[in-house]
């Protein structure tokens, strides 16, 4: 059976443990919380450069992608086929790209509005998209133009 009274100090000593235990607790939530927050800040810059990493791999691909279908060993730059491995898409609100499936490098039809707000980047851009326009491809262009006249009209 518990006692009924307590002295003074065993009340003070009582509540002073009781204190230590809930100090003790809360640092350890906190010590807890820090771990996480360390954790998390190390698994982003993990990722982060895994994707740097990913990005420089993919535009070096790129780079060496001759855009064409063919090679033998199935290598992956050596494309030697007269046809190119291209592919037309238009998006749902009308965007246009020329895709190469290979090294998936996508090549956009620039917008008009780019020709007078920087005439250099559109130039670029046009040039591009005239040259990958002319890559003669048996593939056939895909996309849909559903929401364009939704997106046109609102």
């Amino acid at each position: 059976m518990p006692k009924e009274k307590y002295s003074q100090s065993e009340a003070d000593a009582i509540e002073l443990r009781w204190k230590e235990v809930q100090i003790a607790e809360i640092e350890e939530r906190l010590a807890d919380r820090k771990d996480r927050r360390e954790r998390m800040e190390a698994t982003r810059a993990r990722q982060l450069e895994d994707y740097k990493k990913g990005q420089a791999e993919m535009l070096r691909r790129q780079r060496v992608c001759k855009h064409r279908k063919g090679g033998k060993n199935n290598r992956f730059s050596d494309g030697n086929d007269a046809n190119y491995s291209v592919n037309r898409n238009t998006y749902p609100l009308g965007r246009e790209v020329i895709m190469c499936t290979r090294c998936f490098k996508e090549v956009e039809r620039p917008a008009a509005a780019l020709r007078k707000t920087d005439p250099e980047l559109y130039a670029k851009m046009a040039a591009e998209w005239n040259e990958w326009s002319r890559f003669p491809s048996d593939n056939t262009p895909s996309g849909s133009k559903m929401f364009e006249v939704a997106h046109a009209a609102a």
